[in-house]
């Protein structure tokens, strides 16, 4: 998980996976415990989402955030790569194109046929 960016952090005060993990597994101090449930008492969300991972064990509340973060990089990933679809991409537009460009010779040649 270290390599990917958490998709979650956001904002000046942000909570890192690994953090949030130490915090449910209770390897934090506890300063530290109490910065992070800080943080989740902004959050209405977040704070939800840890009472359920509290209610897993750790090993397996790790294994679905790495899951979950890497199904979310790939959805974002795949949608960044649906916007940038651009004109060269699109087969129609260049059909109308070449279908505009024929009746505008075709209307030319019929003008320039019935003016001899």
């Amino acid at each position: 998980m270290s390599a990917q960016q958490d998709i979650s952090q956001h904002g000046k005060d942000r909570l890192p996976e690994d953090k949030l993990l130490a915090y449910l597994e209770g390897r934090l101090s506890p300063a530290e415990q109490r910065q992070v449930e800080a943080l989740l008492a902004e959050e209405g969300m977040e704070s939800d989402a840890l009472e359920g991972l509290q209610q897993l064990p750790a090993d397996k509340t790790r294994h679905m955030a790495e899951r979950i973060n890497y199904r979310l990089q790939h959805e974002l990933k795949k949608k960044r790569h649906r916007g940038r679809k651009g004109f060269t991409d699109n087969k129609w537009a260049w059909v109308a194109v070449l279908v505009v460009l024929m009746v505008a010779v075709l209307a030319y040649l019929v003008i320039r046929m019935s003016t001899r």
